[in-house]
């Protein structure tokens, strides 16, 4: 589990796609056996190391990404009473869960952008977003926010792996930290303005 981000009352993990198989996760076990036992583990954890307090009203907004894991925002309801008896406090939990299936790669140079880009000239028009690329940590990341046909997603990686690896990142990282350079079609508009 990556701790990326926490304050106070504020708590966001990522659990990647081998930690949910080694517990046996998947989103219609989430709320319960193992999938409970896997959040009660983050919550000791997010206690122990940081000091989150599992008390009072707590909003689980989890977010599944199929080809790498999920993404779990934790956050308090309210502020903590002055005094919390552990063996009398009750935690009430509310959960969120959301299934998002995207493809996330990053590649090391501009240059393998625009490579990659015609790469996928010829496919690009079976996907739906046609990809928005970002920047983050001097690296750059075609994100693809689509469920593709299984024929069409193995096509597009493979492509994409000839130029960068698949990213363990989740989008929300992305989104929150990564700098736009195409919003859009990113792939199409590379292709357009990089014609060899």
């Amino acid at each position: 589990m990556k701790f990326e981000h926490f304050k106070q009352g504020h708590l966001r993990v990522f659990v990647s796609r081998q930690e949910l198989a080694v517990h046996d996760v998947r989103p219609e076990t989430l709320a319960v056996g193992k999938g409970q036992i896997l959040l009660r583990t983050l919550l000791e954890e997010a206690e122990s190391n940081y000091g989150f307090q599992a008390v009072g009203t707590l909003d689980f907004f989890v977010t599944f990404f199929p080809n790498d894991g999920m993404l779990v925002d934790v956050r308090r309801d309210g502020v903590l009473p002055e005094e919390t008896f552990e063996e009398f406090d009750q935690v009430e939990i509310r959960m969120t869960v959301d299934i998002v299936h995207h493809v996330l790669y990053e590649l090391n140079q501009f240059e393998d952008v625009i490579q990659a880009s015609h790469g996928l000239s010829r496919h690009i028009n079976k996907t739906e977003t046609g990809a928005t690329l970002y920047f983050y940590e001097n690296r750059y990341y075609l994100y693809f926010q689509e469920q593709m046909q299984p024929t069409v997603e193995q096509t597009v990686t493979t492509i994409l792996s000839e130029y960068g690896v698949p990213s363990p990142k989740s989008p929300l990282v992305m989104a929150e930290y990564g700098k736009i350079i195409i919003g859009k079609q990113a792939v199409s508009v590379l292709i357009n303005t990089f014609t060899p």
